[in-house]
């Protein structure tokens, strides 16, 4: 039952990250041409720390409205954090222009852009009630026999 669970929630996450890279790109990469690398290092990022999250979350947290609550804050924070990591392994620039008025509208702006705040949410909804559903149906099913 554990690997059925891990697989939904990697299933609904790949899902996510596609629907969300997808909407960026006909935004952003498209429109300004922009080096697809970079997008794709940060959709990794992100999806790779939702799905962990998501496999905390989903153990502990058993109420969709505080499911709904966390993946709006975490969607948020996990979508900003991924520029300012990006760019402090991966650019070399000068540090004392690292300021905190520029990350928090490089931060606002990457977070409404790629929708993360509500597409993790759902992802989050949509893994509940697939878990739910798959161990009631598991329960009448040992029941029967």
């Amino acid at each position: 039952m554990k690997i059925i669970n891990l697989l939904i929630i990697i299933l609904f996450n790949f899902i996510g990250a596609y629907l969300s890279y997808q909407w960026c790109y006909r935004m952003i990469i498209a429109k300004h041409r922009t080096p697809e690398l970079y997008y794709l290092i940060c959709y990794g990022l992100c999806y790779f720390c939702f799905i962990l999250i998501s496999i905390f979350l989903l153990n502990k947290i058993k109420q969709p409205m505080d499911l709904v609550i966390c993946g709006v804050l975490i969607g948020i924070i996990i979508t900003l954090l991924s520029p300012i990591v990006f760019m402090l392994v991966m650019e070399d620039i000068n540090k004392s222009v690292f300021n905190l008025d520029f990350i928090m509208g490089l931060l606002g702006i990457t977070s409404l852009v790629t929708l993360n705040f509500i597409i993790y949410p759902a992802i989050l909804l949509c893994c509940h009630y697939s878990i739910g559903g798959i161990q009631k149906i598991s329960s009448k099913l040992a029941l029967k026999q």
